[in-house]
């Protein structure tokens, strides 16, 4: 609004003070051709009155009087020039602004071809307008030339016009600030107050609804706020059921798959010692007392894993303790290749005693869940193998556990780790992520190395 009536003041005094530029030199241009027509008309009437016929000798001595005069009676200037263009006669001795002592060669042209009238150049205010003079028998015998003092533009007036307005104008602005000030005030507070509320606004907290009883477009915002206000508190109810029962599903999905682990050695154990007993092993008992030792063992690893579960915060690695890496992995290694005859299994550096801190327990299941995944990619390979590497300098161990099997494509790597991720056909996708879990716990690192093919590599670091 502000706006608005300052542009209208602007563009009024602009309009105006053209209007009044445009009427000023309009003024000018009429008076000029009454004055010239009215020294024209004296001239001729002078020259209609000599009992002889005038001729350009003569002009000199007829008009240097009667030139003066009717320069007073018209007030302007004039001059009578030859018709070659040098100066005759004039009424002023002034020639420094008026008449000219030779008249310029594009006036004497336009005069020779025309019989009309031609404007010279303007000297300030002054303007110069010439014609030929003719005798009686319409010979060209001098040319007439008059100087007019234009009427300069009153800017007294427009300064009068402007006092007048600008009050209006000024008692509009004020006018319009006020209740621009008063409007604005109620429609800001209104709108601060919602957007209070929006600040205020978080899922799964109850908030009651904005009270406002005006029907205007801030009641038709507060409406749409309330309604969305509704849906939110529903749909966040919504969410939260969904994700409690999430939770529970993915808690037992991960509990199924890592239980499933431990279990499959037991079961494979199971299988082996029941042909040994059917085709009466002469180490039947050897392999019993092992067998026992290796379902005791997956025995602590499911009570670690219920125990994990059950306590829905980190894995459990309190009690740490030297561990030897190699006879770990050793152990879970064993377990698969006593029932994975057709699998060519590499083993290099597993040689010494190389120990971490940590928990048999735990590094066991690492050990499991990467060497059941290297077993389940080799599954369709025509000539399967896996190869198991460690390296120990004085700063780190490493272990690597290779396959030929069908590998990760590249795109899929950085998402191995992430829950629920998986190319197997019956997999959970937990089993990775539970790992790097209780290897970061150990403060290790697990990673899958890019550009392994054929197969996968997968590198655990210990420090």
């Amino acid at each position: 609004m502000l706006l608005v009536i300052v542009l209208s003041l602007t563009g009024t005094m602009f309009v105006a003070w053209q209007f009044a530029s445009n009427q000023e030199e309009s003024y000018n241009a009429q008076r000029l051709m009454r004055k010239e027509s009215a020294v024209q008309r004296s001239l001729e009437y002078s020259l209609d009155r000599l009992p002889y016929t005038l001729s350009t000798q003569d002009i000199p001595r007829i008009f240097s009087d009667r030139i003066c005069e009717l320069a007073d009676i018209h007030g302007m200037d004039i001059a009578i020039y030859h018709p070659a263009g040098w100066l005759m006669t004039q009424s002023s001795l002034n020639n420094g602004e008026g008449s000219a002592i030779q008249l310029e060669s594009d006036v004497l042209i336009t005069l020779l071809e025309s019989n009309g009238r031609v404007e010279g150049r303007d000297f300030g205010p002054y303007v110069n307008v010439y014609w030929n003079v003719r005798s009686d028998r319409n010979e060209r015998v001098g040319i007439a030339g008059v100087r007019y003092q234009k009427r300069a533009f009153e800017e007294g007036d427009f300064r009068a016009f402007w006092s007048q307005l600008a009050p209006l104008y000024i008692l509009l602005l004020l006018g319009s600030a006020i209740i621009a000030a008063l409007l604005s005030s109620g429609l800001v507070k209104d709108l601060r107050m919602i957007g209070d509320r929006m600040r205020k606004l978080e899922p799964g907290n109850k908030q009651s609804p904005i009270d406002y009883d005006r029907k205007d477009a801030i009641g038709e915002l507060v409406a749409e706020y309330n309604a969305l206000l509704e849906q939110l508190q529903i749909a966040a109810e919504a969410l939260a059921k969904r994700e409690r029962e999430g939770a529970w599903r993915m808690m037992a999905m991960q509990v199924a798959h890592e239980i499933k682990n431990p279990l499959t050695p037991i079961k494979l154990g199971a299988q082996q010692l029941r042909r040994a007993w059917n085709d009466e092993k002469p180490d039947f008992d050897v392999r019993l007392k092992k067998y026992c030792e290796v379902v005791v063992q997956q025995i602590d690893v499911l009570a670690e894993i219920a125990q994990d579960f059950s306590s829905l915060a980190a894995i459990g690695l309190d009690e740490l303790e030297p561990v030897d890496v190699c006879a770990v992995l050793n152990e879970s290694a064993s377990l698969y290749t006593s029932v994975n005859a057709s699998i060519h299994w590499e083993f290099h550096g597993f040689q010494g005693k190389h120990e971490i801190q940590a928990t048999r327990s735990h590094l066991l299941r690492v050990f499991n869940n990467l060497i059941s995944n290297a077993v389940d990619a080799v599954a369709d390979t025509n000539e399967p193998r896996i190869v198991l590497e460690l390296k120990a300098t004085p700063s780190f161990i490493e272990v690597q556990v290779r396959d030929n099997g069908v590998g990760i494509p590249t795109d899929r790597l950085e998402r191995v780790f992430e829950p629920r991720f998986t190319s197997k056909g019956g997999g959970t996708g937990l089993g990775l992520t539970i790992t790097r879990s209780i290897v970061n716990q150990l403060n290790g690192h697990i990673e899958v190395v890019p550009e392994s093919s054929p197969g996968a590599t997968f590198r655990v670091i210990f420090k």
